[in-house]
């Protein structure tokens, strides 16, 4: 009886083991799926530079879609990945022909990404190989992102702006801004919150108190800058942002602090 019941509790011991290991690969493959997230241009192609040819490779991490342009047509797939291991189905193209230059550069791209098997994301630099030898690389779009997150009421003022170098914030109308340095980590996490919000929606989200209309909080404003567009998020109150943007501007204040 002694041996059942600990061979039942090694086997729960185990179960839970397997559990929870299963839960982290799924949250680690999903935290890679996000990183890859973006437009890149193609640098390197086998060796040889074509970064004057303007081909791009651009990830969408929700809907696991690929695409861009290869030389001469634009291309679409799906991807799957695992840790840094990817599969790259292209799925369709367009059918112009340019030449037999761009022609062989187009075929030699698309080879190169349906046999890719590992990718390395390194900063902004994405290489793709197959059996441990680079095909491909491609560097990360800069993206133009900026957000400011303002608070104001008769007796408060707060201003914050954060870019990819710098985050600056006003306590006063009056004063000169403080600034101090974004680091690596810290603007690759607001991207990472970025990535889970619609920005076309941001506008219509309603806030989930109402105190600011009877000046029981400030009136909190997001505002998200995205290669030269600018979403806008409806007022709400100051401490308690809407849900889907909740985590970004709580991310914001946590890096406001302490600036001196």
């Amino acid at each position: 009886m002694k041996f059942l019941v600990i061979l039942s509790f090694l086997i729960s011991l185990k179960a839970c083991n397997l559990a929870t290991k299963t839960a982290t690969l799924q949250e680690n493959n999903s935290n890679n799926l996000m990183a890859i997230n973006g437009i890149y241009d193609v640098k390197t192609l086998n060796d040889n530079d074509v970064i004057a040819n303007k081909l791009t490779i651009d990830f969408n991490s929700k809907e696991q879609r690929i695409s861009g342009f290869s030389g001469c047509n634009r291309f679409i797939g799906s991807y799957s990945l695992e840790t840094d291991s990817i599969r790259i189905n292209l799925l369709a193209s367009t059918k112009m022909f340019c030449g037999d230059t761009a022609n062989q550069m187009e075929f030699e791209m698309q080879e190169a990404l349906s046999i890719t098997d590992k990718i390395i994301l390194n900063d902004s630099i994405l290489q793709f190989l197959s059996n441990k030898k680079v095909l491909l690389t491609a560097i990360k779009k800069n993206d133009n992102i900026a957000f400011n997150y303002s608070a104001m009421s008769r007796g408060r003022f707060l201003d914050i702006i954060v870019n990819d170098s710098i985050l600056s914030i006003s306590k006063d109308r009056e004063a000169k801004p403080i600034s101090k340095a974004i680091t690596k980590e810290n603007w690759k996490k607001l991207n990472s919150l970025l990535e889970t919000i619609t920005l076309d929606s941001i506008a219509t989200l309603k806030s989930p108190t109402e105190a600011r209309f009877y000046d029981g909080a400030s009136i909190g404003t997001l505002k998200i800058s995205k290669n030269g567009t600018v979403y806008e998020s409806s007022n709400f109150d100051h401490g308690t942002p809407p849900l889907a943007i909740e985590a970004l501007v709580k991310e914001i204040l946590s890096l406001s602090e302490n600036v001196d």
